[in-house]
């Protein structure tokens, strides 16, 4: 209950002492999660795949290893593929899906819904996410800190708990993450080289974590 009332409190502040913006097209904010599908590290976000792009992603978490795949067939849907090497257990393959909603006259508001692994090879999980883009003053008036601020729940992988975190764009080409998956805090530092490449690196469950996200595009 408590992370549930921070989390709501957190997102609510933050909206009201900020200004609200559109999402924009910003590379850092695609990047393939550990388990494949658009997001921060572990936890989806509502953004999806750009349409008629592929993301290609790998990921070096805790135990487990993957290579994944997302496709964005139409605008603000996405859907992927991942494989999934795992300690001590025979390597998996799963699927992922993701619809982006945006409401008409909230261009600020992104609303995302999911699933990873539907057909339950690993743990068949469901979501849905809600993405806020905010722009923080800072104490010099011509400058802001960009900020986006995601709340969400999530069912199998993310054990039926409230999800969230957010990201803080420090620049055009760094910016650091924050998220909570139902169980672990994890952070990283996120690089965009150019518009195609995007690199991770951080802690995931209280050990390195690293990932790269390439686009592509045919």
């Amino acid at each position: 209950m408590r992370v549930y009332v921070v989390s709501g409190l957190f997102l609510t502040v933050a909206v009201l002492s900020a200004q609200v913006e559109p999402r924009g097209e910003n590379p850092a904010i695609r990047v393939n999660t550990l388990y494949g599908t658009t997001g921060l590290i572990t936890v989806p976000t509502s953004t999806a795949t750009r349409a008629e792009r592929f993301q290609l992603g790998t990921a070096l978490g805790k135990n487990i290893r993957t290579v994944s795949l997302n496709w964005g067939i139409f605008e603000s849907v996405e859907v992927g593929g991942v494989v999934v090497d795992r300690n001590n257990q025979n390597n998996k393959i799963i699927a992922t899906g993701k619809v982006t909603i945006i409401p008409q006259n909230f261009d600020w508001l992104e609303l995302g819904f999911g699933t990873i692994d539907p057909f339950d090879a690993i743990n068949n999980t469901v979501y849905g996410m809600a993405s806020v883009n905010v722009r923080v003053p800072s104490q010099a008036p011509e400058q802001v800190v960009g900020l986006r601020l995601h709340l969400g729940y999530g069912t199998g992988i993310y054990r039926d708990k409230v999800i969230g975190g957010g990201e803080v764009f420090l620049n055009n080409q760094f910016s650091v993450v924050g998220e909570y998956n139902g169980v672990d805090s994890n952070f990283a530092l996120r690089y965009v080289y150019d518009d195609n490449l995007r690199v991770q690196l951080g802690t995931q469950a209280k050990v390195i974590y690293f990932s790269t996200t390439y686009g592509l595009s045919f």
